[in-house]
């Protein structure tokens, strides 16, 4: 009968959480936290963007890419077709890229990932 008191006044014990002194202190801080303004984050993540969209600006401009595009804009009708695919080819998909199955499977699971992570937040979102 002994253990089975001790084993109620334990699990009592535990359930109730001490009562710490600087308890108010700390939620009060929590809360200051969470109504903080995102004014600064919103900041930070548009400037790397901006930063991000100007260096793949400079990428693509230094790379010719649109030199060559202007070359191939001045050929006439079937020309410009031919041309841009050619660029299309040889700039995006060169000789040595290696399309097997590997690459084939590997861009499936990419897409059955995306699903999976747009389901389970269109699932927690109701």
């Amino acid at each position: 009968m002994a253990e089975r008191n001790f084993g109620g006044e334990l699990g009592r014990m535990f359930a109730e959480a001490p009562a710490l002194a600087d308890a108010d202190l700390f939620a009060l801080r929590v809360d200051e936290r969470l109504s903080r303004g995102w004014t600064v984050r919103r900041l930070v993540i548009g400037g790397m963007g901006v930063a991000g969209g100007v260096i793949g600006g400079v990428q693509v401009l230094g790379g010719g890419l649109v030199e060559r595009l202007g070359g191939a804009a001045t050929d006439a009708g079937g020309q410009l077709t031919g041309k841009l695919a050619d660029l299309v080819a040889d700039n995006l998909m060169p000789q040595s890229f290696p399309l097997n199955a590997e690459v084939i499977w590997l861009a499936a699971t990419v897409v059955a990932a995306v699903v999976a992570f747009a389901v389970t937040r269109v699932v927690r979102e109701f």
